[in-house]
């Protein structure tokens, strides 16, 4: 990366505010941020509309009466621009796109974007960072995290995730600069769906909550949280095995008057089933990706099956902290272990997803000669367990309890500050 090109794209969520950027105002000191929404090997296709403009470092370009811009990585690592079909420039490193028209939109695949576009290659693949205002960021982020359509007695809860949502986007603003990117837009950070995709619960709650986060000791708290806890969350240094956890994300008891505040999700209690061929295969398809240390070929190839599932150790939370899992045949036995949130990974949902939680039961089923037939796993929650519960979040929500109520049970010892 050259360093013209790298000061280009530091300097972009800077000089994005030049162009028509909806929901800032004059001396509007919010930050913007630089949302990862496409990653591809060769080819990116955009729909423009009128007002449109190309910039690179050193000109710009008017793209009045096109429609279609298409990005295609050459094999040296140079971007070919083609305009409704028709080559049009060749470029190196990054070229930004943006809308002199207010409230102009992008479109790209099935979303819709504002702001700001830069489109970018590393010499390997393409990359499409949508560079916007934190706050309409996170009016795209919301309803996604805590759900769409959430209603009025429900707003507590809402406006909680609108200050977790804050809070973690702005420590990966703060993270070092020398990236192309400071978020993805899906579950790797925070699920962004583009413009025009918000809420209307969820932006009065990141509107009435405007610059607030979340802080330890006048610092940002590092900030986690998921569907459901089941009962009971999890200190983050146990679920992904880290020396040390965080005061405040140390897990407790999420129980009121009433029982469980998240019984109420669709995922409080399950089960799923699987027999001993699918089990079989799953195990060797995801042991390895669930423990660094296991290789593909250190698992048995031929006459060999799945012996046992032994949870040898749990978390105080209930959830499984160590995970045995012995193959081989008569002759033959050899023991896996896995640890952490990672048990998630060697089992499938029914959706071929990772397990929805590590908080589970193991029911086997064997035939008579004791091999295994049936293993049927009996959970509770989705999602890693660590920091808030939304589902929870929401239950305390309905019985009157305030954000700063639900943030300080989730997160004890937190203080609500506000950055501007």
């Amino acid at each position: 990366m050259t360093r013209r090109f790298l000061f280009f794209v530091l300097m972009l969520p800077v000089i994005a505010g030049c162009a028509a950027t909806p929901g800032t105002t004059e001396g509007d000191t919010q930050p913007f941020i630089r949302v990862c929404v496409a990653e591809r090997s060769t080819d990116i296709t955009l729909q423009i509309g009128e007002g449109s403009v190309l910039e690179t470092p050193t000109k710009t370009f008017s793209l009045a009466g096109h429609g279609v811009l298409r990005c295609s990585l050459e094999e040296d690592g140079a971007m070919t621009v083609y305009m409704d079909g028709k080559q049009a420039r060749r470029f190196r490193g990054a070229f930004r796109c943006y809308s002199r028209r207010p409230n102009a939109r992008f479109h790209f695949e099935d979303r819709s974007y504002g702001d700001t576009l830069l489109l970018a290659s590393d010499g390997r693949g393409l990359y499409l960072v949508n560079i916007l205002p934190l706050e309409s960021y996170l009016k795209g982020v919301v309803p996604h995290e805590i759900g769409r359509n959430r209603t009025a007695d429900e707003i507590e809860a809402v406006r909680a995730q609108a200050i977790l949502a804050r809070t973690y986007a702005l420590r990966k603003i703060g993270l070092p600069l020398t990236r192309l990117f400071d978020v993805y837009d899906d579950t790797r950070d925070q699920v962004y769906a583009g413009a025009d995709q918000g809420d209307e619960l969820a932006s009065v709650a990141v509107e009435q909550t405007r610059g607030r986060v979340i802080a330890y000791n006048g610092q940002l708290a590092e900030c986690y949280y998921h569907s459901t806890c089941g009962g009971h969350s999890e200190a983050s240094s146990l679920v992904w095995k880290r020396p040390q956890s965080q005061p405040w994300l140390v897990g407790a008891r999420d129980r009121g008057a009433g029982g469980d505040y998240c019984r109420i999700s669709p995922s409080y209690r399950w089960s799923v089933e699987y027999d001993r061929v699918a089990l079989e295969k799953m195990l060797r398809t995801f042991l390895p990706v669930a423990n660094d240390a296991i290789r593909e070929e250190d698992l048995p190839r031929e006459n060999w099956h799945v012996l046992d599932l032994n949870i040898i150790k749990r978390m105080p939370s209930g959830r499984v902290a160590t995970l045995q899992v012995v193959m081989g045949n008569r002759a033959r036995q050899r023991a896996y272990y896995v640890h952490g949130d990672n048990v998630r990974k060697v089992f499938r949902s029914d959706d071929d997803h990772p397990l929805r939680s590590a908080l589970i039961d193991i029911d086997i089923t064997r035939d008579r000669n004791r091999w295994i037939r049936r293993v049927r796993i009996d959970g509770g929650g989705s999602g890693h367990g660590v920091g808030m519960c939304q589902w929870g979040a929401i239950g305390r929500a309905r019985e009157g309890a305030e954000h700063s109520h639900i943030l300080q049970a989730y997160f004890p010892g937190t203080q609500i500050l506000r950055l501007y």
